[in-house]
């Protein structure tokens, strides 16, 4: 019997951070799907955060490189540039080479994880299950000036 790492509905998977400076995180919100996307912007609005968002990848990449978020919180499975593609082009952008990837998908984990190179994401969210978490994984990559 082959066992699997457990799936977990938000793992963090780097120990990247973006500087804060004691206000909210710049969010660009990313999914093929507008109604999800702008549902999951809305959520994320009221909880504090400067919210953006887009319907696909040409879209992503072009928007971040604007509008330079402190996260991207970004769909896997898209048409035409899904979000691996779009993680690695972001990656090597200077513009938005810093900025904190979340891969949200309903892929398991591990598929994301055997897909990606270590460095294209920052963690994992599984779609319908990460909506209690997700504001908390997300202040965890925040960090404040040295005093």
């Amino acid at each position: 019997m082959q066992m699997t790492r457990p799936t977990h509905a938000v793992r963090r998977w780097t120990s990247r951070t973006f500087l804060a400076r004691g206000r909210s995180p710049r969010v660009l919100v990313v999914d093929d799907n507008s109604g999800g996307a702008d549902a999951l912007a809305a959520y994320l609005a009221m909880v504090k955060h400067k919210v953006a968002a887009v319907y696909g990848g040409a879209a992503a990449i072009a928007a971040a490189c604007v509008w330079k978020p402190d996260v991207v919180v970004l769909d896997i499975s898209m048409p035409r540039i899904d979000g691996f593609a779009v993680a690695r082009a972001l990656r090597t952008n200077l513009r938005t080479a810093t900025a904190v990837i979340v891969a949200l998908t309903a892929h398991a984990e591990d598929f994301v994880a055997k897909r990606s190179s270590h460095t294209d994401f920052d963690a994992y969210c599984q779609k319908g299950l990460m909506l209690d978490a997700l504001p908390s994984l997300l202040s965890s990559f925040m960090r404040d000036a040295p005093a």
